[in-house]
């Protein structure tokens, strides 16, 4: 029964990390793997450990919303470079 809970547990984060990773693709032309690459080397390697932590504090809801935040900085990332650019 346990592995039964942690296989859905696996399959509800690689669909919400699927949905992400789509909407990274959509937005931004840009990856989970270049997000995570990119994340990685700010945070020092700890994006699956920050995953794994909103997980266990949140569950899949506050991994969404976490997420979506995620999106929505880069989405303010990208309006300050445009802002300038036009500057």
């Amino acid at each position: 029964m346990k592995n039964e809970i942690l296989d859905a547990n696996e399959a509800l984060v690689s669909k919400i990390l699927y949905d992400f990773d789509h909407e990274l693709q959509l937005k931004f032309s840009s990856s989970l793997f270049q997000f995570i690459l990119a994340t990685d080397e700010i945070s020092y390697g700890m994006f699956h450990d920050t995953i794994r932590q909103v997980w266990r504090d949140a569950g899949p809801l506050g991994l969404r919303r976490h997420l979506k935040a995620e999106l929505a900085d880069l989405e303010n990332v990208q309006a300050r470079k445009a802002q300038k650019a036009s500057s």
